[in-house]
């Protein structure tokens, strides 16, 4: 009888203390200071954490991580994006475009000095402009300026994005201009009716694409 009295309790503990017992999980330590912990310190032979490559999967929350890709192409770490409803790099690349002195209506320069609307950064995979910032002259020519920032194949404009500074300066990380392996990516100053922009910068962020 006193077993059958004791069952209840042992249940209703069980039942009150399974939140602290598996809140936390620890690999390699008993102590773990996150809900997942993998403390590799003392082995030097194997790796903390290994995500077998995969097909595209079907994203569904903000955070998952997946490696895509193919042999062709190299394997790369992806988190899906829920916002952009996307899987993006982890990784994350910079482009820079500037112009010197007082212009107007015409491409930014690249690296090497090259000011062409037939050439640009070409892009080796699929990927998205997901940021944008522009900085003028706050001392000097226009404050207010549209840049377009443009994805191309050939002669031909495949998209078109404007960016506009107010008092000198722009900031945009909400953009998701998607963009195709073998395709380029140039700025141009547009002839907005405003006067001359002077030395401008524009960056932009960019992350390979599934």
């Amino acid at each position: 009888m006193k077993y059958i009295k004791a069952l209840p309790l042992s249940i209703l503990l069980c039942f009150f203390f399974t939140d602290s017992v598996f809140s936390q999980v620890g690999i390699g330590t008993t102590s773990p200071s996150a809900h997942l912990e993998v403390d590799v310190s003392s082995d030097v032979n194997l790796p903390a954490l290994e995500l077998n490559t995969q097909a595209v999967p079907t994203g569904s929350a903000e955070g998952q991580l997946a490696v895509i890709g193919d042999a062709t192409n190299g394997y790369k770490l992806y988190m899906y994006d829920d916002v952009r409803d996307k899987w993006l790099s982890v990784e994350v690349f910079v482009l820079p475009f500037g112009r010197n002195g007082n212009v107007d209506n015409t491409p930014m320069k690249t690296a090497g000095n090259v000011t062409n609307n037939r050439v640009g950064y070409r892009m080796p995979f699929n990927g998205t402009i997901i940021h944008a910032t522009v900085r003028t002259n706050d001392n000097s020519g226009a404050q207010a300026k549209q840049f377009d920032i443009q994805v191309r194949t050939g002669n031909a404009n495949i998209s078109s994005t404007p960016i506009t500074t107010a008092a000198a300066e722009a900031t945009n990380t909400a953009l998701n201009v998607d963009f195709s392996a073998g395709n380029y990516i140039n700025v141009r100053i547009n002839n907005d009716g405003n006067v001359n922009v002077n030395n401008p910068v524009v960056t932009l962020w960019v992350k390979w694409r599934q």
